[in-house]
């Protein structure tokens, strides 16, 4: 989307500072590295640096002007001449402006929206939507993992003029985060994945976590709109009958799916009312379910199901969200390593003890730590740890202090269970014992330690000089 002066003045109630306004159309940057001659530069405060502190080069760039706030001195414009004076808008909030500027572009273009939150399986379902929508519309997603949505802000202003359907997938850290992202984007349908125990520390309960997720349905049409919750979470139900009191809800149940076969690379399943069989390259009930909501936005949209069967099969699932590498010794490497809340592990964990998806006779579960639990992290690891006491596995691993807490819980397990320190202690003790015969589940919070246990496990030749040198990059 390019906007002239007057149009961006317009959009965010900017007012002009210095320079003479032009009718030169240009795209919004907000990063100085990405900038190109004809762009406006939008100056955004960050933790490392400020884009005010890079004007003179976002005009050394060739920039035709800049988003700046307007209650700052710039000294360059203390000069006689406004007449050679660079174009500068000013506005009370730069990071608002951008927003702005963003849900301008989303109006003018005005695409079908499917936004999606939850507290896990976000990124999973909008994968799955996007390919299959991609078979009938162009699609275009875009995501934010910062409440403040300079990174969905981006993604929107790059939408093609083309895009006929956005996919949103929403974050949040708080109350109101989520609220404020979807009123701004307008949605047609508003899919809640689920509920668990993430942002627990900073959201205090399950009740204000339901509630917070319940916020993306603040923004949905009551006429038109439809909710589509992918739980069968009590709290969460009620809430969103509460929120969406009148409109159109569609909730997941266990009756809506049923698994007809599981192979070692895919679950076959079918959906209550219909004859088609989907084939889902992931295994488990947290992937079945997300794929149960991408297929009900599809069919909202207007697709048949032997269509969305069709762009089903493509998904793949991308790094730490399931998919499967051939390892060290020829085992089987399991990356379940994005992201993890205590609901999400018992799932992995589950898919993973089928011995239809993972026939080998040798598994091995490798737990990183489970973040923004609160004051309550130790003891939900804790009782993770109980849990897998009472599943049939050879060996548990975990990695770091905080992890640790699952192997003390799972004390008396009928499994060897092993609290290594890092990545690198984790390694050594997989690389001595592990064979085609075996495969390894690696689950936790995104962290360098687990990104580093699956690239050493999964190197061509991890002998002791590539240890030591990765190693190094901690």
């Amino acid at each position: 989307m390019k906007f002239d002066a007057i149009g961006i003045m317009e959009a965010i109630g900017g007012r002009l500072l210095s320079g003479s306004l032009t009718k030169e159309l240009g795209s919004i940057c907000s990063d100085i590295k990405d900038l190109q001659r004809g762009q406006w530069f939008i100056a955004l405060p960050d933790d490392r640096t400020d884009g005010h502190d890079l004007l003179h080069e976002a005009f050394d760039r060739g920039a035709i002007g800049c988003i700046v706030v307007d209650n700052r001195r710039y000294p360059f414009l203390d000069v006689e001449s406004q007449n050679s004076l660079p174009i500068l808008i000013g506005v009370p909030s730069t990071l608002h402006a951008y927003y702005q500027l963003a849900i301008l572009s989303r109006k003018i273009i005005n695409p079908k929206v499917i936004a999606i939150t939850g507290s896990s399986g976000k990124s999973t379902t909008r994968e799955m939507l996007c390919n299959i929508l991609s078979i009938a519309y162009k699609t275009h997603a875009a995501e934010t993992s910062r409440p403040d949505a300079r990174g969905l802000a981006k993604k929107l202003l790059e939408l093609p003029d083309s895009t006929e359907v956005l996919v949103v997938e929403l974050s949040q850290r708080g109350r109101g985060q989520i609220a404020w992202l979807a009123a701004g984007m307008s949605p047609d349908i508003a899919v809640i994945t689920n509920i668990g125990l993430a942002h627990l520390e900073t959201l205090g309960s399950i009740e204000n976590i339901a509630a917070a997720k319940c916020e993306i349905l603040e923004s949905l049409s009551l006429e038109t709109g439809l909710a589509i919750i992918g739980d069968e979470n009590d709290l969460l139900t009620e809430r969103a009958n509460l929120v969406f009191a009148g409109g159109r809800i569609s909730t997941f149940t266990q009756a809506d799916i049923e698994v007809v076969g599981v192979k070692p690379n895919s679950t076959l399943f079918v959906i209550s009312g219909s004859d088609t069989l989907f084939d889902l390259n992931s295994h488990g009930v947290a992937y079945l379910r997300d794929a149960w909501c991408a297929i009900n936005c599809a069919r909202q949209l207007g697709l048949p199901d032997y269509k969305i069967a069709e762009g089903l099969r493509r998904y793949d699932p991308e790094r730490g969200r399931g998919n499967k590498t051939v390892g060290r010794n020829g085992a089987t490497i399991v990356d379940e390593s994005y992201s993890a809340n205590p609901d999400s592990v018992r799932s992995s964990v589950c898919a993973f003890l089928d011995t239809r998806a993972f026939p080998q006779l040798r598994k091995f579960i490798v737990l990183g730590a489970m973040l923004e639990l609160g004051e309550a992290s130790a003891d939900i690891h804790a009782k993770l740890g109980q849990w897998l006491s009472t599943q049939s596995f050879e060996c548990l691993i975990t990695i770091g202090e905080t992890a640790a807490q699952i192997t003390r819980g799972a004390n008396g397990a009928n499994f060897k269970a092993f609290a290594s320190i890092n990545a690198i202690e984790a390694y050594r003790l997989l690389a001595a014992t592990v064979d085609e015969n075996t495969s390894v589940l690696i689950d936790g919070s995104d962290c360098p330690e687990l990104r580093l246990l699956v690239q050493l496990l999964t190197a061509a030749d991890a002998d002791v000089q590539i240890i030591d040198k990765i190693s190094k990059t901690i």
